[in-house]
């Protein structure tokens, strides 16, 4: 089994502070922070899972990166956009 390092690009982490922001903004605290939380377990779970995600088919996704795959949020209202460029043991 492959396992990947999970890097989180400058810009993914500008959206996850705003993302932040509006979550603390409109929800509990402890709400925002399972929430952000998921996400982190949701981002961390490529390191294992990478490979079993198929390239995009989106014109979108592909215009920003012709190589990158996506994943879906377990709720279905994120989609995580990523690629890979290493492979570590």
């Amino acid at each position: 089994m492959k396992i990947y390092k999970v890097e989180v690009a400058p810009s993914a982490k500008v959206d996850i502070n705003e993302l932040a922001d509006f979550l603390f903004e409109n929800m509990s605290r402890e709400a925002a922070y399972r929430y952000l939380d998921t996400i982190g377990q949701e981002m961390q779970s490529l390191s294992i899972f990478a490979d079993c995600f198929n390239e995009s088919q989106s014109i979108i996704i592909k215009n920003i990166n012709p190589c990158a795959k996506r994943m879906v949020s377990h709720n279905h209202k994120w989609t995580y956009m990523y690629s890979i460029l290493k492979m570590t043991l």
